[in-house]
């Protein structure tokens, strides 16, 4: 083998070798952006959701509000609706990844819950790219539901 292509072996070694270490290299820089009806997918107790939980939750989102909706979970239980969005920030050209925790919202009786949120940022271009419910009241912060589908439920 020649000099050059010894190192540009080397070159392309070395740059996935930075992506196996830093996993957000490998990840994808701009996720699909959510509009319209959304599925709220349970999350099974084998990836750390909770085994009681069997139905499906909805929502929407629209430019920068979003709503879901999750009925069948554990009655009168506390849970944190987020959204995870993205934006750029004023007077910047990168784009700002980042999460809203909501205020908590707790089942009645028959274990039905909502919540409409709305994401206000210093900047533009935001875009809604994933909806979660968290159990607060399990040990590690269970994540329930996701719009991700089951594969996020890791």
């Amino acid at each position: 083998m020649s000099f050059k292509t010894i190192s540009r072996v080397a070159a392309a070694s070395a740059l996935l070798g930075v992506a196996v270490l830093n996993p957000s290299v490998a990840q994808a820089k701009d996720p699909p952006t959510l509009s319209g009806p959304v599925a709220l997918s349970v999350c099974p107790a084998e990836l750390g959701g909770d085994a009681r939980l069997s139905t499906d939750g909805s929502g929407s989102v629209g430019t920068t509000d979003y709503k879901m909706n999750i009925s069948g979970a554990v009655a009168n239980n506390t849970y944190d609706f987020r959204a995870r969005y993205s934006y750029i920030p004023t007077g910047s050209t990168q784009r700002v990844f980042s999460k809203a925790r909501d205020v908590l919202v707790s089942t009645d009786a028959t274990g039905t819950a909502s919540y409409a949120g709305n994401i206000s940022v210093n900047g533009t271009g935001v875009r809604i790219y994933r909806l979660d419910v968290v159990d607060v009241t399990s040990i590690l912060d269970n994540l329930v539901y996701t719009s991700d589908g089951v594969a996020g439920c890791d």
